[in-house]
């Protein structure tokens, strides 16, 4: 009997396992380059980046082997991890943008605020690499969505 109870209790910690890996756990950063300027990032998990991966294979004739094979289109890759990982952003303005794309130069003024928008935060991580390294790394450490997962189990606990 009681290895019955040990069996369900696995399979509840199992279920529970793959729900927390399959949850979307965004969290907001502040990019230690430019302050003021905060991030909101979505962890980047195994599940995710398995089927971002997925999506951006491409099938291509090889005409030496003369068989179809299948490739990653990186580019494609890049905007869907872009497009899933970087939420959105606030404080970002033309000057801070400055800072992480060197050389840039536009007509705006300088406290022009910078919308956040998909294909823009693309741009940026594909011309700064600074930027997409840090995108990376902070969506990718588990220390920095484990505590915000904590304080919305007990939010949600002390809400009952």
């Amino acid at each position: 009997m009681a290895e019955q109870n040990e069996n369900l209790k696995m399979s509840e910690l199992i279920a529970d396992i793959k729900k927390a890996g399959a949850a979307e756990l965004v969290v907001e950063f502040e990019y230690p380059y430019v302050p003021g300027v905060f991030i909101s990032l979505a962890h980047a998990s195994k599940q995710m980046l398995r089927r971002l991966g997925d999506e951006a294979k491409e099938q291509f004739f090889n005409t030496r082997t003369r068989q179809p094979e299948e490739r990653m289109n990186s580019e494609k890759f890049d905007k869907a991890t872009s497009r899933e990982i970087i939420k959105s952003w606030r404080g970002l303005t033309v000057a801070g943008l400055r800072k992480i794309i060197p050389g840039l130069t536009t007509n705006a003024a300088p406290n022009t605020e910078v919308p956040y928008d998909e294909e823009l935060a693309f741009i940026i991580a594909d011309n700064s690499m600074d930027f997409q390294i840090w995108v990376v790394n902070t969506s990718m450490s588990v220390e920095n969505f484990a505590k915000v997962a904590e304080k919305k189990k007990e939010q949600y606990e002390n809400l009952a």
